[in-house]
């Protein structure tokens, strides 16, 4: 790791006779030089000032300090002062001079010149190899701090590089969890999704075919009852004549004989028996509405088999009145015990639709309307438009959506009915019918009084030609 606050590395610095001679040698060496016949013992730093100022330094050290401030000589000198000599031997370290040792000699003591030339050789060179140590140990100790230094800010440095990273990674592994949740639970629905749209569709399928099983006897039964419409009312015309024809024979006595008047009071007698009036007014009606109802079941049928039949839905102008009377039709079993139906149709411009697919849209919204009404209600189906849109309202009197579940209502595999009651996808294929169409769907509600949705579909924008295929 560099340290841009440092200029100088551990073996270029030069270091000074303070660091690498240890005051506590120099203080020991100076008390015990005057039990050796030394007058005194010291070291003074190259601009003469000593190296510890408080070892004893006497008036000949100050002197001789003084003089080095002004001469820095760079070999040894032996000098005579008045309190005797002294020897000055220059301290050198890698050819630098770091101070000088300073030895003087008492005069009154016994130790002659010579051995205080050996006293002084011995003490600068141990000074000397002692310097050398503390060079190397200081060069040592200095490379091993500036080692243990950067390698604790290194760590220092890594350790708070592997906490963001860890936190980083905490964020990431809680961000990745929840994705996974949410796309586990998106697949959930999708995979539910499909098995609910292939369930429907094997429904379609047996639907269609079901319609055709009772399209086929219910085309001979509607053929038969209008033939036998026909019948009747030949047969209704012979009787009258009939009974007109007796009635004045009778009068006119051309009826005489035994055998003839026996045949007479017998059809007399069924006459009155089955109440002939009563029949000959009550065979039209019962015929009419025969021919009604076989007509709506096969209407019912054929709007089952548009709705029901598997094929490809393609783009077409529909009248949105008559898809809506053909989703009353289907649901009209969820309807006729308990609802009152109400339409309030306008004429409306054609709309550019899947038609099929609005039909969805309708009955998933009238059997809604019909589940929410628990014993007797109303549900009012209204149309209108007006300069861009087509706008279709259903309305019930049931038992109304709380206010707090009202934004769910169209989020896939929510339902607001009991467990097992409903899928929870109803309103969604609802919400994604009309988007797709470009429309939009409104609701509101108040619980214990009803719903209303309102779908708003565009009168003139056409799909985008992308979104012309299913």
């Amino acid at each position: 790791m560099e340290r841009s606050h440092e200029t100088i590395t551990p073996f270029d610095r030069e270091y000074s006779l303070r660091d690498l001679l240890p005051p506590e040698v120099v203080l020991t060496w100076a008390r015990a030089a005057p039990p050796l016949g030394l007058g005194h013992l010291s070291v003074l730093m190259p601009d003469g000032t000593p190296l510890l100022p408080d070892a004893g330094c006497g008036e000949v050290t100050r002197a001789i300090g003084k003089r080095l401030a002004e001469t820095r000589p760079g070999t040894r000198a032996l000098k005579e002062t008045p309190k005797g000599w002294v020897i000055l031997t220059p301290l050198i370290h890698e050819l630098d001079i770091l101070g000088y040792l300073v030895l003087g000699f008492n005069p009154d003591g016994n130790i002659p010149t010579d051995e205080l030339t050996a006293a002084e050789t011995i003490l600068a060179t141990a000074i000397t190899q002692i310097m050398k140590s503390g060079c190397g140990l200081a060069m040592a100790s200095r490379v091993h701090g500036e080692v243990v230094e950067d390698t604790f800010a290194n760590l220092k440095e890594k350790a708070a590089q592997l906490a963001k990273s860890e936190k980083k990674y905490r964020l990431l592994a809680a961000s990745l969890d929840k994705e996974v949740k949410r796309k586990t639970e998106e697949i959930r629905q999708a995979q539910e999704h499909l098995m609910q749209q292939e369930k429907m569709a094997s429904i379609g399928q047996l639907a269609a075919g079901v319609a055709h099983e009772i399209n086929n006897p219910m085309g001979f039964i509607t053929s038969n009852i209008n033939s036998l419409d026909e019948y009747a009312g030949e047969l209704i015309r012979f009787v009258t004549l009939q009974r007109d024809l007796i009635d004045e024979a009778h009068r006119a006595g051309l009826f005489t004989d035994d055998k003839t008047a026996r045949l007479l009071s017998e059809l007399r007698h069924i006459d009155e028996g089955a109440d002939i009036d009563f029949i000959l007014k009550d065979i039209p009606p019962l015929l009419s509405e025969s021919i009604d109802g076989a007509e709506r079941i096969r209407k019912i049928v054929q709007d089952l088999k548009d709705f029901a039949h598997p094929g490809e839905e393609t783009l077409c102008l529909a009248d949105l009145n008559t898809n809506l009377d053909k989703s009353i039709n289907i649901v009209g079993s969820e309807l006729k015990y308990k609802v009152t139906l109400e339409k309030d149709y306008r004429p409306l411009p054609p709309v550019q639709c899947y038609a099929r697919q609005l039909d969805q849209v309708f009955i998933n919204l009238l059997v809604n309307a019909a589940q929410a009404i628990t014993d007797k209600g109303t549900i009012t189906v209204t149309t209108s438009h007006d300069s861009t849109h087509a706008v279709v309202a259903i309305a019930d009197t049931g038992t109304g959506i709380p206010k707090g579940k009202l934004k769910k209502i169209f989020d896939p595999f929510y339902t607001t009915k009991p467990v097992g009651k409903g899928t929870g996808l109803g309103l969604n294929v609802v919400y994604n019918i009309v988007k797709r169409h470009r429309g939009s769907i409104s609701v509101k509600s108040e619980e214990g009084k009803g719903t209303t949705f309102t779908l708003r579909l565009p009168l003139h924008r056409a799909l985008p030609a992308e979104e012309n295929e299913p």
